[in-house]
């Protein structure tokens, strides 16, 4: 099987009811759409879900699949915290490592600690914490396991082509494998819309969080690559690699787009878009 669900998914915990109990009505909406997304993947019935993250290792001028044997990972706030632990579904892993490599993609594999079992064991961060927290809580709700994970970590020096590329092969590896695979952008947009902010303040904040949504309604995710890398640079968001490999995925396969909601309820904007 193919790919059966993508989507992006914002990782701000101002719209985690644990984190943030106290949220605003634009959070709140945001937190709805996060629960209607987690619905909509589980009714997929993915064997697999591939989450691109750009929280966890930074990796100069390469990509990176994540092969440890399990994930964990916790994130708090003043008001509390949450925690995911996981599976890594280390074949399919391994699987576009080697499918990348013959492409001649800049890819590395990645493992800690020892080279499988239970101290094989890489370390989740909050981009990927909070999107699966959604998802976990809805299958546990359902009383359900959360499928087995695969972290991918985009660079930001490449060609972007490469990104786009590693979409294909995600969703080419899916096919191959027999595999049922949810595959999650991770993203956050715009980080530059608020001058109290940690990045200041810039009018091409708005201006790209207006493309990315234009982008995604009209499915002309194509146009990415066409922004400039001056306006990616003043409206600072962490979103643009993550969605060239969804790019790539939705090239492979034909989903539709089935919700989208954006807010921008602090200094960065957030989208949550679910394609099936």
């Amino acid at each position: 099987m193919p790919v059966v669900f993508a989507g992006i998914a914002p990782h701000g915990d101002e719209i985690v009811p644990v984190l943030n109990p106290d949220m605003d009505e634009k959070c709140k909406r945001l937190m709805d759409a996060m629960y209607r997304f987690s619905k909509e993947l589980i009714d997929k019935k993915p064997d697999s879900i591939v989450i691109a993250t750009p929280h966890n290792l930074r990796i100069h001028k390469h990509m990176g699949v994540i092969v440890t044997s399990y994930l964990e990972g916790t994130w708090g706030t003043e008001h509390g915290s949450i925690s995911i632990k996981a599976e890594c579904d280390r074949n399919f892993a391994w699987s576009i490592y080697d499918r990348a490599i013959k492409e001649n993609l800049p890819i590395v594999a990645v493992n800690y600690g020892v080279a499988e079992g239970e101290h094989s064991k890489m370390c989740l961060d909050w981009g990927t914490i909070i999107p699966l927290w959604f998802i976990n809580k809805t299958y546990e709700e359902q009383k359900l396991k959360l499928p087995p994970i695969v972290v991918i970590t985009p660079s930001r020096e490449i060609i972007w082509d490469y990104l786009v590329k590693l979409g294909e092969l995600i969703a080419d590896v899916s096919a191959t494998l027999g595999k049922r695979v949810a595959f999650i952008a991770s993203a956050d947009q715009a980080h530059t819309h608020d001058p109290k902010g940690p990045y200041g303040y810039s009018e091409k904040a708005k201006e790209f969080d207006d493309l990315i949504n234009q982008f995604v309604r009209e499915n002309q995710l194509e146009k990415l690559l066409e922004l400039s890398p001056k306006l990616i640079e003043e409206a600072k968001p962490d979103s643009f690699w993550q969605l060239l490999i969804l790019y790539g995925v939705l090239r492979k396969i034909n989903l539709r787009l089935i919700f989208t909601v954006y807010e921008c309820p602090t200094y960065f904007g957030m989208l949550v878009a679910a394609y099936s």
